[in-house]
C-alpha cells in the first residue's frame, strides 16, 4: 500500500489545523481519514494536489467546522435539553413566586416577602444557569447576541439581588436595583425587540418567497 512522505503528511496537517478546529480529537480523526483517503488514490495513479481535493471534497464537502458542529450537537443534545428544562422551570418558578408575592403585597397578606425573596432567589438561580449555558454552547453567536444575553443575565442578576438585599436591608440594594433596573432598560429590551423586529420581517420575507 502506499504510503505519504513526510512532507505530504505535513501538507495535510498544516491544511488542516488552519480550519480552526476546537476538538483536538476531531482533528486527529479527520487527519487520518484524509491519509488514508489520499494514499488509496495515489495508489491508483492521482497526483497528491487532486487526491487531497477529492479527500476534502469526500469527507467534508461543507467543511471541518460543520463536522465539528454536528458532533457537538450529538454529543450534548441531552445535556442541552436538561440545561433548557431548568431555565424554564426556574424561570417559571420565580416569575410565579414574583407575582404571588406582588399580590399578597397589594392585598396586606402575610407571606408576601417571603414568597418574592424566594421568587428573587430562583431568578438569580436562573441568571446562574443561563450563564452556565451561555458559555458552554453558545461560543459561535455573534457579538449581538453576546451583548444582548449579557445585559439580560447581568440585569436580571443585579435586580433580583438588589430586592433581596432591600427586604434584609443590607447597603447596596438601591444601586443594585438601580443599575440592573438602567441596564435593563437602555440596553437589553432595546436589543431585545429590535432583533424581534428584525427576525419578525425576515420570516415574513421567508414566507412571501415560499
Amino acid at each position: 500500500m502506499y504510503q505519504l512522505s513526510e512532507e505530504h503528511t505535513d501538507i495535510v496537517y498544516e491544511r488542516l489545523h488552519r480550519e480552526g478546529l476546537v476538538n483536538e480529537k476531531l482533528e486527529q480523526d479527520l487527519f487520518d481519514h484524509y491519509c488514508c483517503y489520499i494514499e488509496n488514490r495515489m495508489e491508483e495513479g492521482a497526483e497528491f494536489e487532486q487526491a487531497y481535493e477529492e479527500a476534502v471534497a469526500t469527507i467534508s464537502p461543507n467543511g471541518t467546522k460543520e463536522i465539528e458542529f454536528e458532533l457537538f450537537f450529538i454529543i450534548n443534545f441531552n445535556k442541552q435539553v436538561s440545561m433548557k428544562r431548568l431555565i424554564f422551570l426556574s424561570g417559571f418558578i420565580s416569575a410565579f413566586l414574583i407575582s404571588t408575592g406582588i399580590m399578597f403585597k397589594t392585598l396586606h397578606w402575610p407571606g408576601a416577602n417571603v414568597l418574592m425573596v424566594t421568587g428573587f432567589a430562583a431568578m438569580l438561580l436562573t441568571a446562574i444557569t443561563t450563564t452556565m449555558h451561555l458559555i458552554k454552547y453558545m461560543r459561535n453567536k455573534p457579538g449581538t447576541f453576546w451583548l444582548r444575553s449579557a445585559a439580560g443575565v447581568a440585569a436580571l442578576f443585579l435586580i433580583s439581588a438588589g430586592f433581596i438585599f432591600k427586604t434584609f436591608h443590607m447597603p447596596g440594594a438601591n444601586v443594585m436595583y438601580g443599575l440592573g433596573t438602567i441596564i435593563l432598560n437602555l440596553i437589553f429590551l432595546p436589543m431585545f425587540f429590535y432583533h424581534t423586529y428584525k427576525s419578525s420581517f425576515a420570516k415574513l420575507r421567508t414566507d412571501e418567497t415560499i
